[in-house]
């Protein structure tokens, strides 16, 4: 009962909707988290996006029996200036009142970070300060996905201000409305040292996780990765950290968690990251029977 999906992007030469349709066909999915800023940047900014391209890429995708499971508007909804966060919120509000078009029920993004662009890891997003920002945006966020049916997929992350499991259940209990939803990465919990930021491996934290606040996930990610120790020495230490990778050439127990939500969650969008290509074909191969 696994819903096999991938991200769009990771369909290297799909750069028209039709092309992206019959890959994803091939390769044996049946859903997408389609990112337009990623893979169709000329189509992605909030005063393009509208109802028609909406129902073209449903079409196109549908004639291929994929559906768009989560419509991807990855943006840093903390971001420190005001004027860019107001711009980036903007765009994220757009795309909630489009989504229905796309046929999707999903909009999601992480929660950002004090950084302007996410990507260094730091604790200065796991403050007070930093949840209540994000909380601010996420409700607007979830009003509007009220106001059009679309559910505001949250996806939680070691470097952001939701970071852990503690911090998501008071997420979902400070905004409480179904229309608020996690998109649950087992490696996203996981720092860039390959450390969890629980104790336990990324199979236990699923399963924490389904404890917790398994009847709002909306949608799974499944990347796997390796971990390469830092070269070097003090200052002069370079390199090392987490890297993402096709499924099955990494150290996750990609199996164990996939057993996990087909059990609990029957069905639901699990979405490969960074697996892709042929990878994408033989995974499903592999795990579409569990």
């Amino acid at each position: 009962m696994i819903n096999f999906g991938a991200r769009g992007h990771d369909v290297t030469d799909a750069d028209t909707p039709e092309k992206l349709a019959r890959r994803l066909a091939e390769y044996g999915v049946h859903n997408v988290q389609l990112a337009l800023p990623r893979q169709f940047p000329d189509l992605a900014g909030a005063t393009k996006i509208n109802p028609g391209m909406g129902s073209y890429f449903r079409r196109v995708l549908g004639e291929c029996g994929v559906d768009i499971a989560v419509l991807g508007c990855y943006i840093n909804m903390t971001h420190p200036d005001d004027a860019a966060r107001e711009t980036l919120l903007r765009r994220f509000e757009a795309y909630l009142a489009n989504a229905r078009f796309f046929g999707a029920p999903v909009v999601a993004s992480e929660t950002g970070s004090v950084d302007a662009a996410p990507g260094r890891f730091t604790e200065e997003n796991f403050t007070e300060d930093m949840y209540q920002r994000s909380l601010v945006a996420v409700r607007r966020l979830v009003a509007v996905g009220e106001r059009f049916g679309t559910i505001v997929g949250v996806e939680p992350g070691a470097n952001h201000p939701i970071y852990d499991i503690a911090t998501t259940e008071r997420l979902l209990a400070d905004v409480d409305s179904p229309y608020l939803g996690i998109v649950f990465d087992p490696t996203a919990y996981t720092a860039p040292n390959g450390r969890t930021v629980h104790d336990g491996d990324q199979v236990e934290i699923s399963y924490r996780a389904l404890e917790a606040f398994g009847d709002r996930i909306v949608a799974v990610h499944i990347d796997d990765f390796t971990v390469e120790p830092a070269a070097g020495v003090g200052a002069a230490t370079r390199g090392g950290g987490l890297h993402r990778c096709n499924v099955d050439e990494g150290v996750m127990d990609v199996r164990g968690i996939l057993e996990a939500f087909s059990a609990a969650r029957p069905y639901v969008p699990v979405v490969l990251e960074e697996t892709r290509d042929e990878a994408i074909a033989r995974t499903v191969r592999k795990y579409g029977g569990l």
